[in-house]
């Protein structure tokens, strides 16, 4: 006898994300409260699912034995109509990728199902619309000019809009005689700029519009609808696997259908959110305090995988900060994802209320000022403060003002300074205070014209400069101290910014001997760019080298360490490379030997996957190796004498603080923060830095759940232009 199905209670009332797998039983996540359920589901069972429509509601089926394919709509009654057959479709699973509905229902016996095809032929990839309707024999082809984008495709206004090269966009529809036809409407206009670059790209509709989301590095693009228009959410990501990255920036862009431009968009509404998986997204509005996994609006909540678990990003537009938390124990494949299935009519509801963080400094209780206390106690209590208190201490009064040099007595750490892209405001969080400062930094400042904000993007620091690359054809890179305002220009790159790390040699970078540096590398680690540059070049020359018969390097996502008059660079693999600026030769190192001797780059293993970090700790090299939440990070020390990595279980006492984009030591830190790694997070009321504690062994606050802003960096203090 075969099994009924049993929805969970309050499927259909809320969002939901369904895993549809060929197990007995499908996975069912409550949106409400992050609960699980396994579920049998009789008809998916040995079924794929090629993608949902409809708000997800409906599926489009799979049996990959027979290929037998069926529309099938998630619901607990045995009305015969809940599945649909559709003609047999004998296509590669790989190379199905999007599907959409041409009709206002699939319950409508006119309706169309439309699914786009990317076909590998030899060296090419040949793309293809197939369409078929309900009692149909087989399915047709369909003329679609100019089909670049397959994933790119919604349902929108009882028709299917899909996005071309050059900015086209088409649309599919029925003729009177019932032949579904394909036709360009038009070529967008406008802010565009993260759709020239490679990325990866969404599409959502929210209440009758289009979004779309866009990526850097490498972009993925999503569709959305909300309130009758299109939105396109963007979304960049460093990282060479397309399923296991990390993302760094999100955009969102309405679609003006009237105007045919482009418009990017910071809110998307108070009550109402995205939410996305693959390549589906839809609109849904929210309640006040919804709490749960989709607890605030004018957010974008995307469903990626990760090398440790499935996981539910959330992305707030208004301070572009993200956290994720996790939703399934275990990696999908793309086949294997989780997708939203919304309510197919959701009510209105009032706009909710929205997080604000603090805008401006931590605040603290102030006494009155004690004109007669001697100078020396004066100089102790100096000693004492943070550097924000030292730079506030001698306005407070004439007799405060006598001591001599306070802030170049202070002791600096690292902060974690934020840029939102708004008002060329920046936030800085003391880790060890726990406390959040603002500055403003003039050369952040941006003009409204559409286009111009948002493009200050933080690729590097080093000694309190932050290395900055912005523009939208060709990026131009810049070095500045935001605590001074200075600025060092540095040559304009011939293509967009594509280094895995870069430096600079001079802790002073306007030393006229300074070198500029960056890396990168294919991801087999089999080609090797490596770019230098120096004051009054007008170009950065460039190394091509290739090891297709020697060892590979691929290299890490890292900021490269200038030790020992070289710049070294940590591979994925755990071995190093160094480049030295007098000469600039580049060495890939005998010695020390990797730590992965074997790594299969296009592996489901993830072995190489891990965050990879390099830093100098007290004159010596240190390599941080991070997977998961898990499993705690492997830390390194290079034994100059044997050449060879040495896994330590404690870093003498000292400090880490750890980015992708920088990373920094602190050798003798306050008391109570020595053996600590940190990370560019804190948790969701921003009272707490997240760290791992290499004594305890454990995470805090914890490794999920916590906010993270998308475009920051490590930087440590630097007045020395005021003193």
């Amino acid at each position: 006898m075969a099994a009924e199905s049993s929805l969970p209670s309050g499927f259909g009332t809320r969002p939901w994300l369904v895993q549809v797998t060929r197990r007995e039983r499908q996975t069912f996540v409550d949106s409400s409260d992050g609960s699980s359920h396994a579920t049998v589901v009789p008809e998916v069972q040995g079924k794929t699912c090629l993608g949902c429509i409809h708000n997800g509601d409906w599926l489009l089926m799979l049996d990959e034995s027979t290929f037998e394919c069926f529309l099938l709509h998630l619901s607990d009654n045995d009305d015969p109509s809940k599945k649909i057959p559709l003609p047999p479709l004998d296509e590669t699973l790989e190379w199905i990728d999007t599907c959409a509905l041409l009709g206002a229902s699939p319950a409508d016996p006119d309706c169309t199902v439309v699914v786009a095809i990317a076909r590998e032929v030899g060296d090419t990839v040949e793309m293809f619309l197939l369409h078929c309707r309900p009692g149909d024999g087989h399915w047709t082809r369909l003329d679609s000019p100019d089909l670049s984008f397959p994933n790119l495709m919604i349902s929108h206004r009882a028709e299917i809009y899909y996005f071309g090269a050059s900015e086209t966009l088409l649309v599919i529809g029925g003729d009177g005689d019932g032949t579904v036809r394909a036709r360009p409407i038009g070529t967008l206009g406008g802010t565009k700029e993260h759709l020239d670059r490679e990325a990866m790209y969404y599409v959502v509709e929210s209440s009758g519009d289009l979004f779309v989301l866009v990526t850097e590095k490498e972009a993925m693009y999503y569709v959305v609808e909300s309130s009758g228009d299109l939105f396109v959410v963007v979304t960049e990501k460093f990282g060479i696997f397309l399923d296991d990255s990390t993302v760094t920036s999100i955009a969102v862009y309405r679609v003006d259908l009237e105007s045919m431009m482009w418009r990017r968009v910071h809110n998307i509404g108070h009550d109402r959110a995205f939410l996305v998986s693959g390549h589906y997204g839809f609109s849904v509005p929210l309640a006040p305090r919804a709490g749960g996994l989709v607890p605030q609006g004018n957010c974008v909540y995307l469903v990626l995988s990760s090398c440790d678990c499935e996981r539910l990003y959330k992305f707030c537009l208004n301070d572009m900060i993200m956290s994720f938390c996790q939703i399934l124990p275990q990696p999908t494949k793309p086949w294997r994802r989780a997708f939203w299935a919304v309510p197919p009519s959701p009510a209105v509801v009032k706009e909710t209320e929205l997080f604000y963080s603090d805008p401006l400094a931590a605040t603290s209780c102030n006494t009155r000022p004690w004109h007669d206390l001697p100078l020396e106690l004066l100089e102790l209590v100096v000693s004492k403060l943070s550097m924000v208190d030292r730079l506030r201490f001698p306005v407070v009064c004439k007799s405060w003002n006598m001591v001599s040099n306070p802030v170049e007595q202070a002791k600096v750490w690292p902060w974690l300074m934020h840029y939102s892209g708004r008002d060329g405001v920046c936030k800085l969080f003391d880790p060890l205070r726990c406390l959040e400062y603002t500055i403003s930094v003039e050369t952040f400042l941006t003009s409204e014209i559409e286009g111009e904000h948002d493009r200050h993007i933080f690729r590097s620091s080093k000694d309190g400069w932050v290395a900055v690359s912005t523009a939208v054809e060709i990026d131009d890179i810049y070095i500045i101290n935001p605590f001074t305002g200075d600025i060092v220009e540095v040559a304009m790159l011939e293509r967009k910014y594509h280094f895995m790390g870069m430096s600079w040699s001079s802790i002073d970078p306007t030393s006229p001997d300074c070198v500029f540096f960056g890396v990168d590398s294919s991801h087999d680690g089999k080609a090797v760019g490596v770019l230098t540059c120096r004051h009054n070049e007008n170009d950065w020359t460039e190394q091509h080298l290739e090891y297709y018969e020697g060892a590979p390097f691929p290299v890490a996502y890292a900021n490269p360490v200038f030790f020992h008059d070289k710049f070294y660079c940590l591979s994925r693999m755990g071995n190093l490379g160094t480049l030295d600026p007098t000469s600039d030769t580049w060495t890939i190192l005998e010695k020390p030997k990797p730590i992965h001797m074997e790594m299969k780059f296009f592996g489901d293993d993830h072995e190489g996957r891990e965050f990879c970090y390099l830093v100098e700790v007290g004159g010596e090299l240190v390599c941080v190796f991070v997977r998961n939440a898990n499993e705690p990070p492997r830390v390194f020390k290079l034994n100059e004498e044997e050449m060879a990595w040495m896994e330590v279980q404690d870093i003498g006492g000292s400090t880490l603080f750890l980015d992708f984009r920088a990373s920094y030591s602190m050798v003798s830190p306050e008391a109570g923060h020595g053996n600590k790694i940190y990370f560019p997070r804190y948790s969701e009321d921003g009272k707490q830095m997240a760290f791992y504690d290499m004594e305890a062994k454990v995470y805090q606050p914890s490794f999920y759940g916590l906010k993270q802003p998308l475009h920051c960096v490590w930087v440590v203090p630097n007045l020395r232009a005021h003193i």
